[in-house]
């Protein structure tokens, strides 16, 4: 879940999330921005309508506008509000669209204001209705607008499709249906994606598979494969739950294993209980990173802090390959890393969209989390993860503090070495 325009990107639909990461229940329950909305495709024209209602909560002082992402294919229909001077919309604008509203009096920080916003269009990706019998709303196409701030927010939106043969795809409650309702508590650059497809066309529909335990819904246009990723989900679920996931176990979840072609739209992702899997059903290896992500979900997505949701996401990734696959395979993996790992800065106090950056988060950071795990043993880093997960540690000096807490002082102080080097 990469970097100029491809790291924000990636930043905004949640490749470090992974995810990120990003998803309903993966963050603490504060004011925030709410958005009540309606969205209407319409299959034979391939045309959006969007209507969203802001209670916008500001997040610093003295703010005289707001400004967002959004895809160049829609035009504004309506900004209106009681204290909205105006707004423009630079389709060219660079790195994204950029939709900006002016303010007539500025809000003060945790001053709330009301505003609607209305656009229309017919959006170059995401609607495959002909192709592919589906629409396909996701992050990366910037159908909603996302906060070029990165603010959080709380949202609802019900989706409606003007063609009665399509039906939705609800992740969230593992079933397809006529009308989507769904709401959020997310990052702005992370929604749930939106799925509607003619299933008596396309073959798509929904499987639940019974794995050891555990109920996985798995949503495809191709039974086999369903069968096979949610039988993989299983394993890797049981793996998690009796390690580091002991004390906060997940019995089911849904798995989106995405319709279009990998060469289409390559993105992988998890919120929530649910996961968007786009690669081969064997790739399983993928599939436990978004898995450990219903755990690892923290860390400041705007600094290399994110690391402990994505390295702590992929080193939980190799440990299930260990189990899964045997120490060949995994020493392989860290031997790969470990040389990696040496052409690459500090971890912690570099800039996390440097070009760097992804290899400091999905490389570095799991190396030297393999490096902690063989000084410690498995079963105190076992022990050091559970705790890591209790605490819901966010910042990388309480991550320390639990190190300590569990080890000593003297491997605190070297890891953080490690850290900094």
């Amino acid at each position: 879940m990469n970097i100029a325009t491809n790291i924000i990107f990636a930043l905004m639909i949640g490749l470090f999330y992974d995810g990120t990461s990003s998803s309903d229940d993966h963050h603490e329950e504060k004011p925030t921005t709410f958005i009540d909305g309606q969205l209407l495709f319409s299959v034979k024209e391939k045309h959006l309508k969007a209507r969203l209602s802001y209670a916008y909560l500001a997040t610093d002082s003295a703010r005289t506008s707001l400004s967002f992402f959004l895809t160049p294919d829609v035009k504004i229909d309506a900004v209106e509000g009681r204290n909205v001077k105006g707004h423009t919309f630079d389709a060219r604008a660079k790195p994204f669209a950029t939709l900006k509203i002016d303010f007539i009096d500025a809000v003060a920080k945790d001053e709330r204001m009301n505003f609607s916003l209305a656009y229309s269009g017919k959006p170059s990706k995401g609607f495959w209705s002909e192709e592919y019998k589906w629409i396909d709303v996701d992050p990366d196409f910037m159908i909603l607008p996302l906060f070029t701030t990165l603010e959080n927010f709380t949202y609802q939106i019900n989706a409606s499709v003007d063609d009665k043969t399509f039906t939705f795809y609800d992740l969230d409650k593992g079933r397809v249906t006529e009308d989507l309702f769904f709401s959020s508590l997310t990052p702005s650059y992370y929604f749930n994606p939106i799925l509607a497809s003619n299933n008596k066309a396309n073959g798509m529909g929904a499987n639940k598979v019974m794995a050891n335990t555990y109920n996985i819904n798995v949503f495809s246009n191709k039974p086999d494969s369903a069968s096979y990723v949610g039988n993989a989900a299983g394993r890797i679920l049981d793996f998690f739950n009796t390690t580091f996931g002991a004390e906060d176990k997940v019995s089911s979840f849904s798995v989106l294993y995405r319709p279009l072609p990998y060469s289409i739209h390559k993105i992988t992702r998890s919120f929530g209980h649910s996961i968007v899997f786009s690669k081969g059903h064997h790739d399983i290896a993928t599939l436990a990173h978004e898995v450990a992500h219903f755990w690892w979900h923290r860390g400041d997505a705007l600094t290399t802090e994110k690391w402990l949701s994505e390295s702590f996401a992929e080193y939980s990734e190799y440990m299930f390959v260990r189990h899964d696959q045997g120490e060949d395979k995994f020493n392989e993996i860290m031997k790969n890393l470990a040389e990696r790992s040496e052409k690459l800065p500090a971890l912690l106090g570099n800039d996390r969209f440097s070009p760097q950056g992804d290899g400091l988060i999905y490389v570095k950071g799991p190396y030297l989390l393999n490096q902690l795990e063989n000084k410690i043993g498995r079963d105190k880093f076992q022990e050091f993860l559970v705790e890591l997960n209790r605490k819901k540690v966010e910042t990388t000096t309480d991550l320390l503090m639990v190190l300590e807490s569990i080890s000593s002082a003297q491997v605190r102080k070297e890891f953080e070495e490690g850290l900094n080097k």
